[in-house]
Formats: structure tokens, sequence, C-alpha cells
């Protein structure tokens, strides 16, 4: 009887921290989603009740009137400004954004681990201490360095300055680092070069880690404000996170333009969830 009173203690103890430990995910989950579902119930309420009722727990009606305003928005001195316009434009600096920077940093980490580089320590940790400079402390130099280059109102030139991201460079080498010896001997018996090597074994055995890195860097090129805002005077290349400005957040079409912002990053992190989380998680693919 004793037995069987500790165990059905020892029982409803676990039952009562496994409620306790749900009840706490819920509590975060449900602060951490509530900016967005108010700002979803923000847009479907007309400017007016926005301006005098402030946020709303309740959606509205006003809904299809918002979004069609935004889909068919003309703004700007010449009325070049549309918000599939601006889409676009957040969708090929994000993206090209991410894809350079995974890709660069996966060479980076590369030839610091596998290369006998005399200064590998030190090219290393020069390349971390970039994470002591954010971008917005040399807007003026990165600014002229741009100008220079002809790179102002272009694409091209709101992605190169954000391209060295040293978190990825410090991920891919802490990866690799981890690697065993043997998968290196076993390519040089086959008689595999270092770009053989690159690719039959490095590139598939980083490619969950390789997702993480795209996904971070695709939401730092996707919420980039200061420097497009800085980089483009010509309509045609404006990006959404800029174009919020033009219509106001106090405004339901404004609010209507803030909810489509969320969805191509959703969309991305519904796509590569499997390999973000299994790369944070995976004891094997530690770090």
């Amino acid at each position: 009887m004793s037995g069987s009173n500790d165990h059905l203690m020892v029982h409803g103890t676990s039952a009562r921290r496994m409620a306790f430990d749900h009840l706490i995910l819920i509590a975060g989950t449900g602060f951490m989603i509530l900016p967005m579902f108010l700002l979803f119930v923000a847009s479907t309420h007309s400017s007016l009740e926005l301006n005098v009722g402030g946020l709303h727990v309740v959606p509205g009606f006003d809904a299809p009137q918002n979004y069609t305003e935004v889909i068919s928005l003309k703004a700007g001195f010449t009325d070049q400004i549309s918000a599939i316009a601006m889409l676009k434009n957040s969708l090929i600096v994000a993206t090209g954004l991410a894809s350079l920077t995974t890709v660069f940093s996966l060479f980076a980490a590369y030839a610091l681990v596998y290369f006998r580089l005399p200064l590998a320590g030190f090219l290393f940790w020069l390349t971390m201490a970039t994470l002591l400079l954010p971008l917005e402390s040399r807007f003026v130099t990165t600014f002229q360095v741009a100008a220079m280059l002809g790179l102002v109102n272009t694409q091209l030139g709101m992605i190169l300055p954000a391209l060295a991201l040293a978190l990825g460079t410090l991920f891919f080498r802490q990866l690799l680092l981890s690697f065993p010896n043997e998968y290196l001997e076993a390519a040089k018996l086959d008689g595999a070069g270092p770009v053989l090597f690159f690719r039959d074994f490095i590139v598939p055995l980083a490619g969950r880690r390789g997702g993480a890195i795209f996904v971070v860097s695709f939401m730092i090129g996707w919420h980039q404000y200061l420097w497009p805002l800085m980089l483009s005077t010509d309509e045609t290349t404006y990006t959404v996170v800029r174009g919020i400005r033009l219509i106001g957040l106090e405004s339901g079409p404004g609010m209507a333009l803030a909810v489509l912002t969320l969805v191509p990053p959703l969309i991305l992190i519904i796509i590569f969830q499997r390999y973000f989380f299994q790369s944070l998680a995976d004891s094997k693919d530690s770090f």
C-alpha cells in the first residue's frame, strides 16, 4: 500500500508539473502572438474607427476595403509606388541577401577550417569583431562607397553592405569543426580534391545549418529600414517596410499593408521550420 501511495503521489506531482509547464507555454505563446493578432484585427477596421477608438480586440467589417485599397495602391510623386512593386523589391533584397550570405559564410568557414591559413585564427576573430559595428554606425562611409560603385537606387546596393553576416560564418565553422577527420581522410582516399570534397561532403552535411542561416538572413534583409531609406531615392526601388511609412500605421490600409509584410517571412518559416529547428536541436549538429 505504501508503494502504491508513493506511486500515486509521484504521478500526481508529475501531472501538476506538466500542467504548470503547459500553462507557462500557453501564456508565453499568447503573449508573443497578441501583437500580431491586434495588428490583424486593426486591419479589419476603418481609419476613422482606429483614430477614434484606438486598437480593437474584435474584428471589424472593413477588411475587404482596406486590403483592396492596399493592393491597388498608387502613391508617391509619380504614382509609381504600389504594394506589389514594394513586395517584389523586398523579396529580391531579402532572397539575394539570404542566398549570398549562406553561400559566402559556408565558403569562409570551409577555408578557415580545412585550409592551413597562417592567420586563420586572427581572420576569424576579425570577422567576429564586425558584430560590434552595426551597419548604422558606418552609414556615411558605406553610402560613399555605394555611390562610387554606382549602387545608389539599386537592390544590389541594399544587399552588399549587409552581406557579411559574421554569425553565419561562426555557425558553419563550429559545425565543420565537429565533423570527424575521417571525412577528410575518406575524401583523400577517393582522390577528391578541395572542390569535390566541398561539393560531395560539406554541402550535403551542412544543409540543415544552411537552411537556418538562410531563414535568419532573410529576416534581416526583409526588415531592413534605415539603409534602404538612405540609399533609395527612386520610388521604384522602395521596399515594403519603407512603404508602410507612406500610408501610416494609424490607418486601416496601413495596418493591412503591415499584415501583408508578415506573409512572406511566415511562409518561409513554415517551409524551413524542419531544417531550422533540427539544426538548433540536433545534438549531432551542435555548436
